[in-house]
């Protein structure tokens, strides 16, 4: 019989005391304690584990309680002479503060009081004996009452240590979950100078020089690399997505996500749930996503999870802060174009949109994108790790298209209902008149821009048809295909051509578009890129060249007679 499934999660303890369907990550112990310096930096998309290791890594270090039968069966325990030298031997600080995500900066800070003052109320035993002073007591309740200065704050958990290890006789863990969540909500929120001043002395007192602190571990996103917040602590690693370090720790292999589906009855299913969550590379590794998997081991649906857990602020901006030549590569991606890109694994914040360096190393330490198959070095190509990416970026533009001026969306509405119906004059005159010139809607560089955004008009409103790019059709990739549900109604190929230059004139350059859109309806024919519909049972079938120079456009097409896309 198979395993309960808890979503949503985040203790070691329950999952284990509850029978809970468990992936058995323990060896990341081991390899910790191999490479550890005395503070480790490890850097994952969100969703992949993180919070989830770090309850796992508190039980198997924790002095106060004896958590041994918690890792019965689980692979550390085959290490003896790790476990009877580790295992339950050292106080232990563990703090997420992936939560602390607020409007200003006054209620983050409240917000980390009230963490501190928790993490306080655990270790209330200390108190007990003579280990501390009058004085240090006093400045223990302090902290445990939540009334603390920010400039105080700042130097709350060194307290800590100091306590426990003066209580214990033993030099303490330190596990800091989540380490840049208020750092890159800050960024969003418009107080990120503060953030980062705080943040500096926060974990600064921690895991610089402290005599104290036996070992500690960050988890996060990003490495936020701006005055020195990690590399002023003491000899810190960082182990990011590139690095093999701990690249099986975080995700579910292959071999997990095959066994998953097995137990659970998806066996004949594994192909898909391949296309939809695998494709992270962690280093050596290919990865899958394990909250997506666990969402679908548990109702059965492929679907997108992973957009609904947040962390898209990286994307929100890109429509109206982004260069022309960041959209023209979101294009790409959203065409399964690879792009190229320089890693910068040293995030400077602010980020400025205008550099690709920074954006896409962004992306790609979020789990947006990965390096094609047989990348090396800083500078490679890049692409969207899997279906379930590819449909969040989706329903970005589609946000973007919404939140555009009513008239806009209306004559977006207009134009679609032209395509679909198959009235070329009335698809040529809305692009030229309506939407190639509005300053709103974008920038026009590439063919793959033009592309993205009459493909992003089309997702943004899609209801009763299903939009498809670049998929393998007859001798070739059509641009664009729309099918409808209701096989009766049209269905459509797009084309898209760009010229760079044309000549100057009026009618020169009407001439070249004409010739262009005509080239892109010939293409259609010449790669029959009509033969799956057909195959699949569509009738009516249009077919569209379409040319774009600048704002101007030409329309060439083919097909059925005219009627309303909405009969």
């Amino acid at each position: 019989m198979s395993k309960q499934i808890m979503i949503g999660t985040d203790s070691f303890e329950k999952m284990i005391e509850g029978d809970y369907f468990y992936v058995d990550k323990t060896l990341l112990i081991k390899e910790l304690l191999e490479r550890r310096g005395e503070a480790t930096l490890i850097t994952r998309p969100r969703r992949f584990g993180k919070t989830l290791n770090m309850s796992m890594m508190r039980s198997f270090f924790d002095a106060t309680r004896d958590s041994s039968h918690l890792f019965d069966g689980l692979k550390i325990m085959e290490h003896k002479d790790i476990v009877e030298k580790h295992m339950g031997k050292y106080p232990v600080i563990f703090m997420t503060l992936k939560d602390v995500e607020k409007r200003t900066f006054e209620a983050s800070i409240e917000n980390i009081r009230d963490l501190i003052s928790l993490l306080y109320k655990k270790h209330l035993y200390i108190l007990e004996n003579d280990r501390l002073d009058e004085v240090e007591k006093k400045m223990f309740m302090l902290f445990r009452s939540g009334e603390t200065s920010e400039g105080r704050l700042e130097s709350a958990i060194q307290y800590l240590i100091n306590c426990l290890h003066a209580y214990y006789n033993k030099k303490v863990v330190v596990l800091i979950d989540e380490y840049d969540a208020p750092i890159n909500n800050a960024l969003a929120e418009g107080y990120y100078q503060e953030m980062i001043k705080f943040m500096r002395g926060f974990l600064g007192s921690v895991f610089k020089s402290n005599d104290h602190l036996e070992f500690g571990v960050l988890t996060g996103v990003q490495r936020v690399s701006r005055e020195g917040l990690v590399s002023g602590f003491n000899n810190p690693k960082v182990r990011g997505i590139m690095d093999d370090d701990f690249s099986d720790c975080y995700g579910f292999t292959e071999e997990e996500v095959v066994a998953a589906c097995e137990q659970y009855g998806y066996g004949d299913r594994y192909c898909e749930v391949k296309k939809w969550y695998d494709g992270y590379r962690f280093g050596d590794k290919e990865m899958y996503n394990p909250w997506s998997i666990v969402n679908f081991l548990s109702d059965g649906k492929l679907q997108n999870y992973w957009s609904n857990t947040g962390g898209l602020s990286v994307l929100e901006d890109i429509f109206s802060k982004g260069s022309p030549s960041l959209k023209n590569d979101i294009a790409s991606l959203l065409t399964d174009t690879p792009i190229k890109m320089v890693y910068d694994p040293h995030i400077t914040y602010p980020v400025e949109y205008k550099s690709g360096a920074a954006f896409w190393s962004l992306l790609l330490n979020a789990g947006y994108l990965k390096p094609c198959v047989g990348s090396t070095g800083d500078v490679f190509y890049a692409e969207l790790v899997n279906r379930e990416v590819k449909d969040t970026f989706k329903r970005k533009i589609d946000q973007w298209l919404q939140g555009q001026q009513q008239a806009i969306h209306d004559t977006i509405l207009e134009f679609v209902d032209h395509l679909l119906s198959g009235d070329a004059e009335a698809v040529k005159r809305t692009l030229n008149e309506d939407l190639l010139n509005n300053p709103s809607c974008h920038d026009f560089t590439t063919e793959n821009s033009y592309h993205m955004f009459i493909y992003g008009i089309l997702l943004a409103v899609s209801r009763d048809y299903t939009v498809i790019s670049n998929q393998e059709s007859g001798k070739g990739r059509s641009d664009c295909m729309i099918k409808p549900d209701d096989k009766s109604k049209n269905a459509v190929v797009v084309e898209f051509k760009h010229l760079k230059e044309l000549p100057a004139d009026s009618a020169s350059e009407q001439r070249g578009l004409e010739e262009e859109a005509q080239k892109g309806l010939e293409q259609i024919g010449e790669k029959a890129y009509v033969h799956n519909l057909r195959q699949e049972g569509y009738g009516n079938i249009l077919q569209y060249g379409i040319a774009f120079h600048k704002k101007s456009c030409e329309v060439a097409m083919t097909g059925c007679t005219l009627r309303s896309a909405r009969e």
